[in-house]
């Protein structure tokens, strides 16, 4: 299957670079995936999952208030926050 490379970065810096086969996000307007060769657009981010398949493994990771672009075959988050599940501390998050 064809990929496309992911990028998400933070303000603290990048979280994600790696190449994917799909992404699926939380767009304001709807949730949204992104597959190799799509046409470009950029979007507005909610807080919410943006998942990633990979090898036929899912990634997920909670994002928060951003923009996506998606062009030449690479979709580049730019989010306020983004965390694994792992690295989600509950008390904080409270």
């Amino acid at each position: 299957m064809a990929q496309i490379h992911l990028e998400v970065v933070t303000p603290t810096g990048p979280v994600v670079s790696e190449d994917v086969d799909i992404v699926t996000a939380p767009g304001v307007e709807g949730e949204f995936g992104v597959l190799a060769n799509h046409a470009p657009f950029l979007s507005a981010i909610k807080t919410g999952t943006l998942v990633f398949k990979q090898d036929k493994r899912e990634k997920f990771l909670m994002v928060s208030g951003g923009f996506a672009e998606v062009s030449n075959n690479k979709a580049t988050f730019l989010v306020e926050t983004a965390e694994f599940g792992h690295e989600i501390d509950v008390d904080r998050a409270l």
